[in-house]
């Protein structure tokens, strides 16, 4: 499994994705990259709220638009792993569950998206995740998030529709 090929698969509440993949820095780095809003917007969304057990999240609002997702810290066990509730506007919510651990070459993640039913979550996933690896790496990334994950959709519809 990897960015680029993630399992997924049918469960009780839809599906469940899951991306496993290593990522060329420590451990503290790819936590911190994952768990603060100031580098999670750096190359996935700005958040607001608290990330910590417990703790609740939205992703912020743009302009008069609500806030599309939003979400409570069930478990966590810093620097190891996390699970959150995972609601998106107009959706069932789900959970999301990402654990860390050290391996030779950096720190491999493995991010578990359960209870997801819309097939754009395989797409989304992805171009998210390539913008952390580069973000961790100190490397660029295309900025126009739309176009990747307009690019990945047609190969996701088709891995959805086989299962």
């Amino acid at each position: 499994m990897s960015i680029t090929s993630p399992i997924i698969e049918r469960h009780p509440s839809g599906f469940r994705l899951v991306y496993d993949d290593v990522y060329v820095t420590d451990i503290d780095d790819l936590w911190q990259a994952i768990t603060t809003a100031e580098r999670l917007a750096r190359w996935m969304v700005d958040l607001t709220g608290d990330l910590r057990l417990g703790g609740t999240w939205a992703v912020a609002a743009q302009d008069d638009e609500p806030s599309w997702a939003t979400g409570t810290i069930t478990a966590c066990d810093a620097p190891l792993s996390f699970t959150s509730t995972w609601h998106a506007i107009e959706e069932e919510p789900t959970e999301l569950t990402v654990t860390l651990e050290e391996v030779e070459g950096g720190t491999r993640m493995l991010l578990v998206h359960t209870g997801i039913r819309s097939i754009f979550y395989g797409a989304g996933w992805q171009t998210y995740l390539e913008r952390l690896a580069a973000h961790v790496a100190g490397e660029s990334f295309l900025p126009d998030w739309d176009a990747r994950f307009a690019a990945l959709s047609p190969e996701y519809e088709s891995r959805f529709g086989s299962i």
